[in-house]
Formats: C-alpha cells, structure tokens, sequence
C-alpha cells in the first residue's frame, strides 16, 4: 500500500493516550482527541491556545454558509455558490497567567504532560506541571460533551501549587472565530450578562441560522465580567495558596437554531432551563449520562479483538467515533466527510452516507438508520430542483452537500456523477430488506423511490437504433475516468434500482394511485421505464466473466501503478489534473463496488475474475478503497492480501498513515474499518433475503467478537480458531453459515 505509520500515541483498548507534548503533531492532536455528539463537534485544541499551528474549530451538525462570491461564468447545471459548515463560537476558550506568565506549553517549560481521552464515555482530560520562575504548578483540564443532553457541555480547570502563586484566568465566549483561518461568518447579535455567567448570540448573514451560547462559572474567586463585539468574557484573580486545590467550572449550553424560526428570547429562555439542569447533574451526572450510553451503544455494536491490542484500540477508536458523529439524534442532520472535526471537505456529507456509513447504522441503530435515509427525504425538494437544472426530470441528489443543495461547482463531479442517487435509492432497498418497514416505505420510501428512478430514467438515454438503453458522458465511482459511456457501475445500479421501484410501485398502485398518478406514472411512463431495465447495456463477458468499467476501458493505455514514484502521491497534488485521466488506472473500485453492494447477484468465479483484473490497476488515492478490496480478498481466500489491505483499516487517523489527520478525522474510512472486519471477516452479506455469514480467523488475531442488532434480535459472534459461536438474544432468526441455512433460537456452535 506505500503507507507509513506516524505513531506517537500509547496503546490502549480503551483510551487515547498521548505521554508528554509531541509539538509537531499538535494539529493531528487536535483532530485525535475531538469531542462530538452529532448536534456538535469541538476539536482537541488547547483551551488556553497554543503558538503553534493550530485549528480552532467548533461546528453544529446543520449550521451553515454561503460563499461569499458566486461562481464565476456558471454555465447551467452547474452549482452557483458553494456552502460548508462553518466554525462557530469558542466557548472553551481562556486565558491562563500565573506569576505574569502567559500559559503557552509551545514556550513554557512543562514536566508530565499527558493527554487522555476515554472513550468508554468522552471524557477528555489533559495535565502537566508548569515550572515557573518561584516553582511548580500543576494544572489539568476537562471537557465533556452530552451523547445525550446534546446541548450540554462542561469544562473544569485546576490547579495545585508548590508555593504561593498569582493567578489571573478569564473564560470568554468568542464568536469571532474564522473559518478556513480567514474569515468570519458571524454577524453580531447580542452579549449579556447573567447570573454568575454570560450569554453570547450570534447570527449567519446569509443562512439566517443563529447560535445562542450561555455559560456559568463556578470559581473560588469573584470574577467581573466584560464585552466586546462577538466576544464575552467572565475574568478572576487569586492567589493559589500553597499545596491547595483549586478548581473552576464552566457550565455551557449551545442552542443552535437551523430553521431561523425561533426568536432569540426563546433560545435564550431554553438555554436558562438547560443551565440549571446541567450545574444540578455536575460533571458526575453527565459523566454516568455518557457512561449509560456507550455502554448500550457498545452492546449493540462492538467489536472485541484479542491478540492484537493496536487492531482493538484501533476498531473501539472507529465505534467511538461513529457514535460522536451520528446516532441518530435528529432527521436533518447527516454525516459529513471529517464530521465534526475539521474543515476540509466542508462538512460535506457525500454519497458514502448510504453505501459505507449506513450499514454500521442498519446493525446497530434501526432510528439512526431511517434518521440517516430521512435527510434525503427532507431534501427531496432540493434533489427535484437539481433534476431540473440538469435538464432532467425526478430527483437527482447532490454529489456534496451539507443542507440538500448542490454544493460542488466542479462540473465534473456535481453533473456526471449519478451514484449519490442510486445510492439513496440502494439505501431505501437495503433498508427495507433488513427491517420491513412498512410504515417508512408508504410515508416516505416510495415517493423517494419514484422521484429517483424517473431521474434515472430520464438521464439515460437510447442509442441510435433503439436497441439498447444506458448512461452517456459519465463518471463512475472511479473518479479518474470522466465523460464516459456507459460505466457498468452506472449503468447497474440504476437498472436495479429501477427494477426495484417497478416492484414496489405495483404492490402500492392501488393503495398510492393518487400518488403514483400525480408524478407521472401512467401505464406509457411505466412501460417505457421497464424497456429501459431490460434493455440496459452491461458490459459482460461471459467468457472472460469480466465486466468492463466503460465502454472503451480495455483500450485504454495501460500503466503499471506499482511503477509510479512514492513522491508522486497523492496524485491530485502532483500530476496535471488531464494525465490522471489517460490511462486504464483506477482510483477505487468501480466494478467491484456494485459487486460488493449486489454481492447475491454475482457468481465466485465472476468475482474471483474481476477482483483479480482491476485490483492491481487499483492505486487506491481514496482511503475508502482498502476496504472493498479487503473484504474480497477474504471471501476469495487470499487471507495474506485480506490483511495487507487492513493493515492500517482501523488506524488510519490514530497512526497520521495518509499525513493528514490534521485537517479532520476520515469519518467514511472509519465505517469502511467497520465493514472490513464484519462484512470482511465475519463475511456478513446483507442484500438477500437471508442474512449470512462465513466467518475466518485472522492470523494475527487469537479470536474476535463481533455484536450487531438484527429486527428484533441481538447477535453475538465469537470467532476462534476451532469453532464460531452465535448467540441470539431476542427472537430466533435464519442464517446461512458457511452456505447451509440454519434456524437459531439462543445458540449454536459451528
């Protein structure tokens, strides 16, 4: 794979820990020890800041901007302004003087530092002695955010002094922060001051989205408070007397407003009641709160791995962080390509939400699921004013998006790209095969479903003699071939999803006629719509068992990618944009990736053939791409392959192998760990009717125990050398093990 670790943190199957100030990784800290609960995010920046390369970076799940330019000389179809989620009010921000000194650990001389993040329940510590000019002092700081009081948030410093030391510390609630380092997108709203505390509000120019942020210190000094624009401040002054603790508490509440539909007043009235619960509950309540919800979180998802505690330090980093990015906390919010840990992609959610993050949701979380296919439902309007602006019909959803708008503005990407709506539509499929959901399908599932396939209807078109029916000037899911005919993932996905809307729609054409009427389903539209399905052009040979990516990949120069130089990655940094198009390389699995999704539909041989053709073309510039690879590579019994593409699945971040945790954590990567352990080595398939599994030990491992939700069922695998355990909490279920069908009611040893 050419990837190098970077370590520098301790192992623990538990925690994050990092042993004395490793200043050169300060950013890829900050990105590590990120706090989330889904409705916000605040990465590990030091508190007191630092004079070092730094992100300061708060963001809530839905708070967004607009560019402040257009894009220049826009043609139609393409995206007239950008959007991201922005960096919002530093409400752990302080400033820390003791003796005159300025806290600042890139200058201060400092014994013992250790950072500490357990992820069994969020808690976040950090502690040193500073070693002043008259003594020591030692200093730690915690921070916590609610998993399930979302809006909750509290901070706690303290101190212990070998002497008597001055101490000036002042707490602010600073909404001037910039975003991407140059810019804020902030508009003032008010500064107050409360009863032992501050509020700040502030307000987006073009979004009219608004964030209240309310604070109250507990402090063993008297403090004064001050203001200036966007900026509050509680500040005190003491002396720490000698061998004496001290500690300070602040207790934050942030009440974002997405809709623009509540009065300040209201926000701030909300904020007060949230206040008061939170200092009532203290750091122990929320604590227990925190402790209670990873643990039923765990129950429901966990992986346990013995015989390599990196590989489970690794995988309960992945869980964790899955959890802090989504779980399902509201229908509007989604998950973001760094989720709320950075701002490179923007905040962008992109269409790995439905084909790497939802599984990991479908095993463990039926709401977060549906909550996750929901977003797509409440941004229906926008993906039919997309359809439009592409000169097509239905529903077409948007390669990036934070808010269901269009946000990419290069053509390429935003107008060939059609997998994010086959994607929501596969989504609704496997939704459904998992779960039944009625109810979903008839309130929600299928107008989606309809809206989607007459985009993908009407974005296909005929060749000249009628006889076959397919998708020209494309790109595939290999973003280094662009303006292609017929790329077979493209063409393949939309014949199924189609297929599946045509069945759907006819058990609900009495029961929704109205509906089905109303866009445009008449027995015409039906019937054109089931020529195109059986006239779809895939590119097959039943010979050879190859599919070809497009039409045209086979005559594509070749290029041996083991042959390019390891200073030419990545490649978007080092070769013009045009070359990494003029070869048969790919970025990340194309055929193999409908193969993946529709794994029932597809032979042994077919795969075996397939995997062994375009994996080595595969240069894997996308991180999503290992695990796919991985995942066949154990199913085809190339174990040796299976590991090398997992060697660094679940560390990826934690070990900096792509050098650039700093800008955020890979949070789609993280799910792909997820898959490549139970999708990979478990073999969980999850497209047919039956659920399967054909599990194998990895060498390096001892055993592995992997926990899912099934419908109404908890599963526990436990995988050793000898034998594979399943046990079934809840009702019985079906399973194919290792090809033959089995009933289990509690459990059974194979």
């Amino acid at each position: 794979m050419g990837k190098i670790s970077s370590k520098y943190l301790q192992v623990d199957p538990n925690r994050i820990i990092e042993l004395g100030f490793h200043k050169e990784k300060n950013m890829v800290s900050e990105s590590l020890f990120s706090l989330g609960n889904e409705y916000s995010g605040v990465r590990g920046f030091f508190e007191e800041g630092v004079s070092l390369p730094s992100l300061i970076g708060t963001y809530y799940n839905g708070i967004i901007e607009y560019s402040l330019d257009d894009t220049p000389n826009a043609y139609k179809g393409i995206a007239k302004r950008g959007h991201f989620t922005i960096n919002s009010t530093n409400y752990l921000k302080c400033s820390i003087v003791i003796d005159g000194e300025k806290l600042d650990l890139a200058t201060n001389e400092i014994k013992d530092f250790k950072r500490i993040l357990d992820m069994r329940n969020g808690l976040l510590n950090r502690s040193f002695i500073l070693i002043t000019k008259k003594g020591e002092v030692e200093i730690s700081f915690q921070r916590l955010l609610g998993m399930e009081s979302h809006y909750q948030a509290i901070q706690t410093i303290s101190f212990k002094s070998n002497y008597d030391a001055q101490l000036d510390i002042a707490f602010y609630l600073d909404g001037n922060i910039l975003h991407w380092g140059n810019h804020c997108y902030w508009e003032r709203g008010y500064e107050k001051p409360a009863d032992c505390g501050a509020t700040l509000f502030i307000k987006t120019p073009r979004t009219k989205q608004s964030l209240l942020t309310s604070m109250k210190v507990i402090s063993p000094f008297k403090g004064t408070y001050s203001e200036q624009e966007k900026e509050v401040s509680l500040s005190y002054s003491g002396t720490l007397k000698k061998n004496q603790s001290y500690e300070f508490i602040r207790y934050v509440v942030n009440i974002a407003d997405k809709n623009s539909d509540q009065k300040a007043i209201q926000l701030e009235k909300e904020a007060h009641i949230e206040l008061k619960q939170l200092e009532e509950k203290g750091i122990k309540g929320l604590l227990k709160e925190n402790s209670d919800f990873f643990q039923e979180a765990y129950a429901m998802s966990d992986i346990q791995i013995e015989g390599n505690e990196e590989d489970a330090q690794g995988i309960r980093f992945c869980l964790f962080n899955m959890q802090q990015a989504y779980h399902g906390f509201a229908e509007d919010n989604n998950i973001g390509a760094k989720g709320l840990t950075g701002e490179a992609y923007s905040g962008h959610a992109f269409w790995d939400s439905e084909t790497y993050c939802l599984p990991y949701y479908l095993f463990s979380n039926q709401k977060a699921a549906k909550d996750l296919i929901l977003f797509r439902y409440h941004t229906l309007e926008d993906a039919k004013k997309r359809a439009k602006d592409l000169d097509c019909e239905g529903a077409c959803y948007p390669i990036a998006t934070r808010n269901g708008e269009e946000a990419c503005t290069l053509w390429q990407h935003a107008s060939t790209q059609l997998q994010p709506t086959s994607a929501v539509g596969y989504a609704i499929f496997h939704y459904m095969n998992i779960y039944h959901d009625e109810e979903f399908m008839d309130r929600y599932g299928l107008e989606m479903l309809l809206e989607i396939s007459k985009f993908l209807y009407t974005r296909g078109q005929w060749n000249n003699d009628h006889t076959a029916f397919g998708y020209y000037g494309v790109m595939g899911p290999d973003e280094f071939e662009v303006m292609v005919n017929h790329n077979t993932y493209t063409n393949f996905m939309n014949k199924k999803i189609m297929a599946y809307t045509l069945e759907v729609l006819f058990s609900y054409k009495d029961k929704k006629k109205d509906l089905i009427t109303s866009l445009g389903y008449n027995d015409k539209f039906i019937a054109d719509m089931k020529s195109a399905v059986t006239h779809m052009r895939i590119l097959y040979d039943d010979k050879t068992k190859l599919f070809e990516q497009h039409m045209g990949y086979y005559d594509l120069p070749h290029i041996d990618v083991d042959e390019i130089p390891q200073e030419d990655f990545p490649l978007y940094s080092h070769w013009s944009y045009d070359r990494i198009y003029r070869n048969d390389m790919i970025k990340q699995p194309d055929v193999l990736m409908f193969m993946f999704l529709y794994h029932h539909d597809f032979t042994y041989e077919q795969i075996k053939a397939n995997y062994e053709f375009y994996e080595p073309r595969c240069i894997h510039e996308s991180s999503l791409s290992p695990s796919i690879h991985s995942i066949f590579a154990a199913e085809l019994g190339k174990y040796d392959e299976a590991l090398n593409f997992f060697g660094f699945a679940t560390r990826l971040d934690l070990d900096d192998y792509n050098r650039n945790t700093k800008e955020g954590l890979h949070m789609t990567s993280i799910a792909a760990a997820w898959m490549n352990i139970v999708y990979g080595f478990l073999g969980l398939r999850s497209d047919d009717k039956v659920l399967s599994i054909n599990p194998y030990l990895p060498k390096r491992w001892k055993s592995y125990q992997v926990n899912i939700r099934y419908r109404e069922s908890n599963i526990i695998f436990k995988v050793e050398k000898e034998h594979t355990s399943i046990r079934v909490i809840g009702e019985p279920i079906d399973m194919m093990i290792k090809g033959e069908l089995y009933h289990i009611n509690e459990e059974i040893i194979i």
